[in-house]
């Protein structure tokens, strides 16, 4: 790798969702691409039980590699974080599975460190519905409540993987900005996954924030697309959310492979019932590439003309001061 952009080094970098193969190894490329905070999916399917059983496991490799990484429960951690040379793990869920049907559970799960949950997974919950789902049903009673308590708690709302119907309603209701940790725009290839235009408007008229994911599959390319793509779906995105809303995304999956036992779980409804999506198994590619290799994103960030005030605020300061608005000092 070449020498690292100075706006790199200088810069907070902070990517909004990992779903790695957890491990001493993913730890260090985290430290060797210069990825000061990361969102790492705990949480995907599981019930109550097993959502705690995910939060006792990152407890254990806090501790026990309290070198390379630490859990970050506000954005003065993370800033911290960078001063001591760790990885800031924000812990996050794509599903809100783990809270069953409980409201009080969202607070326990608070306290634990959970502090962003995507509202639904692909398919319908208490709360509303996924992308995949056969009849979007919009944001539940029950939903509203979950909404409610999460802006309550400090718990920021993703709608990524949720059914656009329940998106809309999300974002006409909730009280705190929700965000998307890691979608692509419907405007450069409309597939289900991607989110239309004007939602990603609507999120940065809100105040909320856009994370922009890396999948191959849904850019305008496909699984020929590069860095420098990624960086024009970027600017495409800036065109309609705002400079200050939008960040990084990638929704690295590095040390699984396809196919794999657990990519096949994620992507059937509920883990074992029916094969949702074919991404399980199928070619993805991810043109940001290997996490130690982040830093070049900063390059094609200024092969594309991009000024260092831009690339601070994407590498990582809109997603610190959309935290901050949510969380709280």
């Amino acid at each position: 790798m070449s020498t690292v952009h100075p706006v790199y080094q200088e810069s907070i970098v902070l990517d909004a969702l990992n779903i790695c193969n957890w491990s001493e190894d993913i730890f260090k490329e985290w430290r060797t691409g210069g990825i000061d905070a990361v969102s790492a999916t705990c949480g995907l399917w599981e019930n109550f039980p097993e959502s705690i059983k995910r939060v006792v496991e990152w407890k254990k490799w806090f501790e026990q590699y309290a070198d390379l990484i630490v859990q970050a429960h506000s954005v003065a951690d993370i800033r911290q974080a960078k001063r001591d040379g760790r990885t800031a793990v924000v812990l996050s869920w794509q599903n809100t599975s783990g809270i069953e049907d409980q409201l009080d559970y969202l607070r326990v799960f608070r306290d634990l460190g959970v502090r962003i949950m995507q509202l639904t997974y692909n398919t319908q919950n208490y709360s509303g519905a996924g992308y995949t789902e056969l009849r979007d049903s919009g944001l539940t009673g029950f939903g509203r409540e979950v909404v409610d308590q999460m802006g309550e708690l400090g718990i920021v709302c993703d709608l990524s993987h949720v059914g656009n119907l329940t998106t809309d309603d999300v974002i006409a209701y909730a009280k705190v900005p929700p965000c998307f940790t890691h979608i692509q725009p419907a405007g450069m290839k409309d597939i289900g996954r991607n989110k239309p235009d004007a939602q990603i408007k609507a999120i940065g008229q809100r105040g909320g924030m856009v994370g922009l994911s890396q999948f191959g599959p849904f850019m305008k390319k496909g699984n020929d697309s590069t860095i420098d793509d990624y960086v024009e779906a970027l600017d495409y995105v800036i065109d309609l959310a705002g400079e200050d809303h939008v960040g990084i995304g990638s929704d690295a999956s590095q040390g699984h492979a396809r196919p794999s036992e657990f990519l096949v779980w994620c992507n059937k409804d509920k883990g074992y019932a029916r094969q949702l999506t074919p991404w399980g198994s199928d070619k993805v590619v991810k043109p940001l590439g290997p996490l130690a290799e982040r830093p070049l994103l900063a390059d094609a960030m200024a092969r594309a003309g991009w000024s260092d005030e831009r690339m601070r605020k994407v590498l990582g300061e809109n997603w610190l001061n959309y935290l901050e608005k949510v969380w709280g000092g």
